[in-house]
């Protein structure tokens, strides 16, 4: 029985790892935004909207969006993007109480006026080592779907502890499938122990005489 016992312990042990995990410190990530030279507004605004959604995966009670950071810390914010520095981020980090900050800075280079070239940096600031990553962007940008794939994948995926929890029905499948293969193990068990308990000619459990 001992043996049969053993993986449901396994389990039940993981399930509740997987639950301390998702309640773990939260990371809060505050987005400042892009500002691109050199484009008409909406091409601005356009491309701030593909951005965000690098951060889609990460838990909306962790994320500040540019809005609410000008909002809190919109000094600070102009700051930072006169100039792109770990000293300008850091004031607006503290402003926000933030872990992590991201910001881009681009501009149209294209000699083609009817193309849309874009370079510049988009960076990621980590306020407790006080350090910046800094990632080069060159691409048309009709290709800039693909290229912030490849962002949120570098700078985004990586974070700890920022990802949506998971929710009360997927909480209840992973222990109902817990349950499930405990009682199936119980009923396996049961019957290999009535099985052996039986007499060699088929007469029933054997009785004292």
């Amino acid at each position: 029985m001992k043996v049969i016992i053993r993986p449901i312990a396994i389990l039940v042990a993981h399930s509740l790892i997987m639950a301390q995990l998702t309640t773990g410190q939260p990371a809060t990530v505050a987005f400042a935004g892009v500002k691109v030279e050199n484009v008409e507004p909406w091409v601005e605004k356009e491309f701030q909207e593909k951005m965000k959604r690098i951060f889609e995966d990460i838990d909306p009670e962790l994320l500040i969006l540019p809005e609410t950071v000008q909002s809190m810390a919109g000094r600070q914010v102009d700051s930072l993007f006169s100039d792109i520095s770990d000293p300008s981020f850091r004031r607006v980090a503290d402003q926000l109480e933030a872990k992590y900050v991201f910001a881009g800075k681009f501009k149209n280079v294209s000699p083609d006026n009817q193309r849309i070239m874009i370079q510049g940096d988009f960076y990621r600031y980590n306020a407790q080592l006080n350090t910046s990553f800094r990632y080069e962007v060159l691409k048309y940008y009709e290709r800039m779907n693909d290229e912030t794939k490849v962002i949120k994948t570098q700078l985004v995926d990586s974070l700890p502890a920022v990802s949506k929890p998971a929710s009360f029905k997927q909480i209840a499948m992973v222990f109902g499938t817990v349950i499930l293969v405990g009682i199936l193990f119980m009923s396996i068990t049961g019957t290999k122990v009535w099985g052996e308990s039986t007499g060699g000619d088929g007469s029933g459990p054997p009785s004292e005489a």
